[in-house]
């Protein structure tokens, strides 16, 4: 179709040129009967015709920059350059969850911190060089009070300019939650516990939560914060450590998960994205945290199989490192890995 429309528009202007020009002849030969008529049947004087002679050139210019449009210079449509948008940065942290979101305006949303025993304290490493030292964190969500999920969060309530942080509400009595709870409650931090249904809109970012619910669940994993962090047309699932069973209650919820990136559940554990599961998500590619030769043998080969049984793309900090995933503002993206495996 396309085609089509130009070749008419190209028959279109030769049609009108050939019609100029068939006018400016006509008008040469309406010029040279009335001079052959002016010569034959002129009583005035030499000088007077001779008047009327030298201003036939000019009546012709002006007809002709009046009825002959100057030829235009096609210029080629220059394409809007589409910046970056949003950089999504899987942190490689060891055995454990880690994730840090950015806008091209300043927002930046952190999911867990990485594990409480880390001696080098990547995480803060991490920080310091994406965000700068001391910079402003707007979001920090700790999907629940697992030690690999929440292990360095006091330090970063601590360090960085903590504004808002989202726990599941499923209390604890390990040392390393009070250390949490301590740290947040030292500092001017907002503090809240979603519940599925709720939304919010964090700089240029949607949230959905599709889990804890009101009821408690029997145990930290299944009361896992699970949030589709959407931005345009690209969308992103994160879901904690919820096991099999969660998926089938959000599932019979019809709640729309369906997402381009999914952030593989509980590190890639058999208990976790179950077949249906990942055909209602249906994600263009998929991404999972785990520690190098880890003793839970994360991810798992029945996870990976399922993911390669429906031809998912998919990248793990243990073999990967660092995994970064740009989006432009059309909703493209593109992946680009630390290391390779």
């Amino acid at each position: 179709m396309p085609q089509k429309k130009q070749k008419k528009r190209t028959s279109s202007k030769k049609s009108k040129q050939l019609k100029t020009n068939y006018s400016l002849v006509l008008f040469i030969l309406f010029i040279g009967v009335s001079l052959g008529l002016i010569i034959g049947q002129n009583t005035d004087s030499t000088a007077s015709l001779t008047e009327k002679i030298t201003q036939i050139p000019n009546q012709i210019e002006k007809y002709i920059n009046k009825n002959i449009e100057p030829k235009k210079q096609s210029n080629p449509k220059i394409k809007p350059v589409v910046t970056e948008e949003v950089t999504m940065r899987f942190l490689d942290i060891g055995q454990g969850d880690a994730t840090l979101i950015q806008g091209t305006d300043g927002t930046n949303i952190l999911i867990d911190t990485g594990r409480y025993d880390d001696k080098e304290k990547r995480i803060i490493n991490y920080l310091n060089e994406y965000i700068g030292v001391g910079g402003k964190i707007d979001l920090l969500i700790l999907t629940h009070n697992d030690s690999d999920h929440i292990g360095n969060a006091d330090l970063v309530v601590e360090y960085f300019d903590v504004k808002k942080v989202w726990m599941n509400g499923h209390d604890t009595t390990t040392k390393v939650y009070e250390k949490v709870i301590d740290a947040i409650g030292s500092k001017n931090t907002s503090y809240e516990e979603p519940k599925s249904g709720e939304t919010q809109k964090i700089g240029p970012f949607n949230l959905e939560v599709f889990n804890p619910t009101e009821l408690a669940k029997s145990n930290q994993n299944d009361d896992s914060i699970i949030t589709r962090i959407s931005i345009g047309s690209f969308s992103s699932l994160f879901s904690g450590d919820a096991a099999s069973r969660v998926e089938k209650e959000i599932i019979e919820k019809n709640l729309p998960v369906q997402s381009t990136l999914f952030h593989v559940g509980h590190h890639g554990s058999k208990e976790s994205n179950s077949l249906v599961w990942l055909n209602k998500v249906k994600p263009e590619l998929a991404i999972y945290s785990a520690g190098i030769n880890n003793s839970y043998n994360h991810p798992s080969t029945e996870t990976i199989e399922r993911l390669d049984s429906l031809k998912i793309p998919t990248y793990g900090t243990d073999k990967n490192g660092t995994i970064t995933v740009t989006i432009d503002k059309a909703g493209q993206y593109k992946v680009k890995t630390e290391k390779e495996p």
